[in-house]
Formats: C-alpha cells, structure tokens, sequence
C-alpha cells in the first residue's frame, strides 16, 4: 500500500504536461494557464504623476519660503494633460490626481493644507516636506523589461488589470484540458429517474462535473456503465481517443466485478493503487497509451470528493506545467480529541469558528465514507497525519479550506 507521502512525487514524475497554445483575448483569459513568461514593454507609470490633487513645487522653494508665504496659482495641469507651456519664473502648479509632473517639481502638497483665496494659496501651517512627496515615480509600479508573469500562471481577476495596463489584448494560454468522467455500478441511477430501493442516484459524476467545471477545462460526461468488462472497456476506449484526463468513480475495490485496474492494465500501466488514507483508500492511478492519465476514485462519495480535492487539484496543476504546485492550508486549533490509527493520513470534515480571536475548528459527528452531509455541512478538511495516534483537544491542525479549490 502506498504512503500519502509517495503519491505527490508519484503524481510529479508521471504527469506529462500540455503542449499546445491559444490566443484568447485578456477578457476571456481568466481562469487560464500562461502559456509564456510575459515581460513588461513599458514603465508603470509611464512618468512621473501625481498621487492627490494639491499643489505641485520645486522641493527648494517650498522649504526656503516661511509659512506665512503667498504663492499665486497661474497654471493647473489635469491628469490625461501635458504641460506644453510653461509661464516663466512660476513656482507653483495646481494639479489633479494623476497629472503629469514637469521636469524641476518635484513636491506635491495636498490642496486642504493650503486656504485658498482666489488665485493665492497659503500654507496653514508648518508641515515635513520632503523631495517626491506624493508623487507616484516613472516605473514605480512596474519597470520596462520586468518579468510581470511566468509560464503556468494562473489567472484571476486582478491579473487581467495588469494584462490591461500592460497594454496586451491577447495573451497565450494553454489550451484547455479535456476531461472525461465516468460512473461504474449497477447500483447507480441517474438523477430524476426512479429507482429501486437496492439502488443509489449517482451523485458523484455530478460533483466531479462541478469541480471541474472551470474556464480551463472541457468536461466529457460518459454517464453511468454497468459492470460489464466489455461495455466498462468500450467507454475507457472511447473517452481515451478525446480526452487529455480521465476520471473514473466506482470500481476500483477488489470485488468480482471491479474490472476497472484489470482494463487499465490491458491498455497502459498501474502507476499506484491503494493509498494509506482515510476516506479513499481504494484510490489509483494509470496511464493510458504512454501518455493519458486515467484517475480511479472511489465509490463512496465523500471519499470520491476527498480523493479529488487533494490529488485531483495537484493532478490538473501538473497537467498545466505546475510542478510545484501545493494545496492550500492554514494551522487551526481543533476544539475536540480523538484517537487515531498510526501508519495512515485522516482527512475529516470539518467548520471553522472563532472564539477569543483564535480559529477552532469542530468535526462532523460522523466520518464515514458515504455521509455526503458531512461535506456539506463543514467548510475545509482537517488532516490528521500518518504518525499522529492521538489528537488532543485545543492541538494545532492542518486545515484545507473548500474554498481554495
């Protein structure tokens, strides 16, 4: 049986990444993998500008002159302007957020430290005032030939406003993944069909569906295959000739009529199968063709959402170029004890709180593989590690919030 430990280097050694690139424009770029490093081609900001609306002087004549001085405003400059003329001998300008500053100002003092009197102003009283003082510098932001994003970057929102101000309208991106799924059992029935009492709706191709629902995906839904090696066969072959990934749920215990391992055995290799952990251990991995992923979770669908949410995310990483990809988690105090088994890793459902100003955490009442309520009900996964027997109550935990996938 596999460690929890071995299956990341595993997953890292056997993955081949996507090759092909598209061009999409910065609007539908969010959501996708960076298919090249992207260089700055201009300085952010492209000159030197100011950062409030205020008065604009040379750093020498502001601090020669006593408070009680008037200056008489000539000139105003406003942001999208440049001054192509300039009154001579002027000591001040009156500027707005994000005017352009001409050469020898280098000071700019917010407009509600002065009264104003028509056209003079006059400090209200003595204040520090240093050179570039609330001035936004040429390349403050961003330098021209800066480095903004590596390869695999994954973008958000805040990425595209960068992309913009960069200046690109269309950027490369990996093209997306596609991912077939497929559900194995004669017990499973669709939803919104009628079912026998022996039989189960199928509610783990549904929540893959979702989780894989994102920008950078194209999802195949193979449906439900009864257990039948031939028809179980001609699915894998079908979903293998269009898919970049496969997911298959159901099927991969050691049962008479679990096919699944014995099918990817005939068409590629095992890679793993059978994990230390808890939900999911009748878990695995295979290639298909050298080159296709074929990923095995289980049956029982709290164990299927663990399973993917750990490894499925670092699987989809690597399949985009992320090698190093790590799953997100922050230490939490657990506001119960317990005793566990030592030699495998626990993944429990479990709801953050706050109390004194420290994060707890509660788990669910029950664990067991097949209460999908548990899931719903909490908000992260709180792991407990292989050497660990025994969890005291108010110990520090590993916590996997749900809303970092």
């Amino acid at each position: 049986m596999y460690k929890f430990s071995e299956i990341e280097k595993l997953l890292k050694y056997k993955i081949l990444p996507l090759k092909e690139i598209e061009i999409v424009n910065i609007n539908n770029a969010m959501g996708r993998f960076l298919a090249e490093n992207i260089y700055a081609k201009i300085d952010i900001p492209p000159a030197n500008n100011s950062a409030v609306d205020g008065y604009l002087f040379r750093h020498k004549t502001i601090t020669s002159e006593p408070v009680s001085k008037n200056f008489n405003v000539v000139q105003e400059i406003h942001a999208g302007e440049i001054l192509t003329k300039m009154v001579s001998n002027i000591s001040v300008i009156k500027v707005s957020t994000g005017s352009h500053i001409p050469n020898g100002f280098n000071v700019v003092i917010m407009e509600e430290d002065f009264t104003v009197n028509n056209n003079t102003i006059k400090l209200k009283k003595k204040k520090d005032i240093f050179r570039w003082m609330n001035i936004r510098k040429k390349g403050e932001d961003i330098k021209a030939g800066r480095k903004v994003f590596s390869k695999g970057h994954y973008f958000r929102e805040q990425d595209i406003g960068m992309l913009a101000s960069l200046g690109l309208k269309k950027v490369n991106v990996i093209r997306k993944l596609r991912v077939g799924i497929l559900s194995n059992g004669n017990e499973l029935v669709e939803a919104g069909k009628k079912k026998l009492s022996h039989q189960i709706y199928d509610s783990n191709r549904h929540m893959l569906y979702s989780l894989l629902k994102r920008n950078y995906t194209k999802v195949i839904d193979s449906g439900i295959v009864e257990d039948s090696y031939k028809k179980i066969k001609q699915k894998i072959i079908a979903l293998k000739s269009k898919s970049d990934l496969i997911i298959v749920s159901g099927g991969a215990s050691s049962g008479s009529k679990d096919y699944i391992v014995r099918i990817i055995k005939e068409e590629g290799t095992i890679n793993f199968w059978k994990v230390s952990i808890k939900p999911g251990r009748p878990f695995g991995l295979g290639i298909l063709d050298g080159k296709i992923p074929i990923l095995i979770v289980p049956g029982n669908p709290v164990a299927c959402f663990v399973v993917f949410f750990i490894f499925g995310k670092k699987l989809l990483n690597l399949l985009f170029g992320k090698k190093y990809y790590s799953n997100d988690y922050y230490l939490v105090r657990s506001n119960f004890s317990m005793k566990k088994k030592v030699g495998r890793d626990e993944f429990l459902r479990g709801k953050t709180f706050v109390k004194d100003g420290k994060i707890y955490v509660d788990k669910f009442s029950k664990q067991g593989a097949g209460i999908l309520s548990s899931v719903v009900w909490g908000n992260g996964l709180i792991r407990l590690k292989s050497k660990d027997n025994h969890i005291k109550k108010d110990s520090y935990v590993e916590f996997y919030p749900f809303n970092s996938f």
